[in-house]
């Protein structure tokens, strides 16, 4: 597949992973990537969904530095963001939102490699969501969906799609078929805890693949600062939720107990 060259970048450089970025965050990041592994059943090219139960998570940011950390593996890594109503993965990396994935499930399937576009990190192409669509959901539960999965997985290692909060509207559950299993997002101190329990009730009606949460602006009292990230919560608490464990059966799922700083990783 060729791949178009996007070299521009914005707002965002200092917020993705890079050789400047600092320990903690590379070392949140790696203990992420190698728990993900342990979720991925064998499978030569597993699919991860990621979402959050509310609006402001910071699911946008952490799983754009999520498919970096992997591509640093020398992966074949690809983002598509799913977020059709609220796409900024396109703002993340710096490129146009284009021809992107709202395009190719409208009609223009076989047009894959103009909708995939390189980025600034080796190993990592993103497809944008392109144009907002009229009927979001019912794009991304019909056949073309699974049929360009499919496809996309014969070139890639790994692929994540960027999709809305589950609290608010049923795209994620419309991929639940076509996905190794779901990531997600929980923003510490923001979501509300009898909503976060009803939202997850409502993820297991739906039958949805949890793997695992990520814990999000944890503000906990470390030794030391980290540049402008700030502090860092404990990054080796793994699979231990805080005030988040008590949800039933939820507290089972995965063992993802990474902290973020609440002025880089929210709103995104």
């Amino acid at each position: 597949m060729k791949l178009k060259q996007q070299t521009q970048e914005k707002d965002y450089e200092g917020k993705l992973l890079g050789s400047k970025s600092p320990f903690a965050i590379n070392e949140a990041f790696r203990t992420l990537r190698t728990n993900m592994f342990y979720t991925s059943k064998g499978e030569k090219c597993p699919v991860y969904g990621v979402t959050s139960c509310f609006a402001n998570s910071g699911k946008s940011l952490i799983i754009s530095n999520t498919a970096i950390s992997f591509a640093q593996l020398n992966k074949r890594v690809l983002l598509i963001d799913c977020d059709l109503r609220n796409s900024v993965i396109h703002k993340i990396f710096g490129i146009d939102k284009g021809f992107g994935i709202s395009e190719l499930l409208a009609g223009n399937g076989n047009a894959v490699d103009r909708a995939l576009r390189k980025t600034s990190f080796e190993n990592l192409s993103v497809i944008t969501s392109g144009g907002t669509p009229p009927n979001p959901t019912e794009l991304l539960a019909s056949d073309r969906m699974e049929k360009l999965i499919n496809i996309l997985k014969e070139h890639f290692d790994i692929i994540f799609i960027d999709l809305p909060p589950i609290g608010l509207v049923t795209d994620a559950a419309v991929l639940n078929e076509i996905v190794t299993g779901f990531a997600v997002v929980v923003r510490s101190g923001f979501d509300d805890k009898r909503d976060l329990k009803t939202a997850l009730g409502a993820m297991e009606q739906m039958n949805i693949k949890i793997i695992g949460f990520i814990l999000n602006d944890v503000n906990v009292k470390v030794a030391g600062k980290y540049g402008k990230y700030g502090r860092y919560g404990r990054y080796g608490r793994y699979g231990r939720y805080g005030k988040y464990q008590k949800y039933g059966k939820y507290h089972k799922y995965g063992k993802y107990n990474t902290s973020y700083n609440n002025n880089y990783y929210n709103n995104y």
